[in-house]
């Protein structure tokens, strides 16, 4: 039964979409702003919610919102984050790419919290 389920399992990732992305996120907005690079991937669980790895947020969940909106949770060590993104241009046949920009509110507790906006470049199959 164990293997069956594993079976499943990885089955439903490498036959699921997969979309890579790269940006540049801008942290520490109220003081000397930060410039980071951020690379992640993508596996779709269904047409309107992912799940993925970023360098920046951590383990990722995505899920579609309101008015092409895309409701971004992610979590990191002791780091959780909450955000919006927008895709505001999306093109392309075999790979589709989109540019699109996000903002994202983290927090690990005790006080401390952060706001960052990412621009971001993605490419999916």
């Amino acid at each position: 039964m164990k293997i069956i389920l594993l079976i499943g399992i990885v089955g439903t990732f490498v036959f699921a979409g997969v979309n890579f992305n790269k940006g540049v996120s801008y942290g520490d907005l109220d003081g000397d702003v930060t410039v980071t690079g951020t690379m992640g991937i993508n596996f779709d669980l269904n047409p309107k919610m992912s799940l993925g790895w970023d360098t920046g947020r951590g383990m990722t969940v995505d899920a579609d919102g309101p008015q092409g909106v895309t409701i971004r949770l992610g979590y990191k060590g002791n780091t959780s984050s909450i955000g919006v993104g927008y895709d505001w241009w999306s093109g392309g046949d075999a790979i589709k790419t989109t540019i699109g920009t996000s903002i994202d509110y983290s927090t690990s507790g005790g006080g401390s919290d952060a706001t960052s906006i990412s621009l971001n470049l993605g490419w999916g199959f």
